[in-house]
């Protein structure tokens, strides 16, 4: 199989790579192809002989987005929809990743893929209108939510550090440290994306539709800090840390644990972890 993969240097495009060699890849850089110039996408669509088209590209810095949203709209928002549009006009399958920050996080016990988004920050809705974008160009489209990726690292040299690695290097620094005692949601390892990937939407393709994919459970940033030095066994404290101690630009879903009731969900959390650090 032939994959396209929009933002395909990132850490879960790498990891799809990776993991799921059996397949040939093309992976535009920015500089190949402008996402957020829909006469470019198209062209560039149109002359690519693939079989299914995944957009992993997307605007993550939060806070930066409650100050300027206007990247924002045009990566996550209006970017899926020209993307959604061509595969539509070409006739391939498209599956596009979005994320728990979708919802307003109100709900402890987590989200289903049925339940209605409501973002509370720029970036959550800038996403939420990307769902909407996609599947209104194309019907026939999926859309997969995942949350707190992590894993190996990214081709891209200006990828984004994963919690894990910034939770390393502070402890190969300080003796102590703290971290915020807030936010439920679930780490995710991108290897197991990728898995999940080619079982449930390469192999053969689901019904056409909003999907969860994250590792199960959830916990909060301090707790997935405190998990990772004792497996490890770091020399090293973690004291919690209230969120209010640093506030930032924007609001962050208190719970956002995402469930997956129309495909198998994946391992737990603390497994999956305990693998990428172990046997890495």
């Amino acid at each position: 199989m032939k994959i396209l993969l929009f933002g395909g240097q990132g850490r879960l495009g790498t990891a799809i790579q990776n993991k799921l060699t059996q397949h040939q890849y093309v992976y535009p850089t920015s500089q190949e192809v402008n996402i957020t110039d829909k006469e470019a996408v198209t062209n560039y669509i149109q002359k690519q002989p693939v079989n299914i088209i995944i957009n992993l590209a997307a605007y993550n810095n939060v806070d930066a987005a409650e100050k300027d949203s206007t990247l924002a709209d045009a990566i996550n928002t209006q970017a899926p929809g020209y993307i959604a549009e061509a595969t539509t006009e070409k006739n391939i399958p498209f599956v596009h990743f979005s994320t728990d920050y979708v919802f307003e996080g109100t709900k402890k016990e987590g989200y289903v893929e049925s339940d209605q988004p409501n973002p509370i920050n720029a970036y959550g809705k800038s996403k939420w209108l990307g769902e909407k974008k996609v599947l209104e160009k194309n019907l026939q489209a999926f859309i997969i939510r995942t949350s707190r990726l992590y894993g190996p690292p990214a081709k891209s040299p200006n990828a984004k550090r994963s919690f894990v690695d910034i939770v390393l290097d502070l402890a190969s620094k300080e003796s102590s440290f703290t971290i915020n005692e807030s936010e439920v949601s679930a780490p995710t390892l991108v290897d197991d994306i990728a898995l999940h990937l080619q079982k449930y939407f390469l192999d053969s393709l689901p019904e056409p539709g909003i999907y969860h994919m994250s590792n199960q459970g959830g916990c909060t940033w301090f707790e997935w800090a405190k998990e990772i030095v004792d497996i490890l066994n770091l020399p090293v404290q973690i004291l919690p840390r209230d969120q209010n101690q640093q506030p930032r630009p924007a609001k962050r879903p208190l719970f956002s644990i995402l469930h997956s009731t129309k495909i198998t969900p994946m391992r737990p959390w603390q497994e999956a972890l305990k693998n990428y650090l172990l046997h890495p």
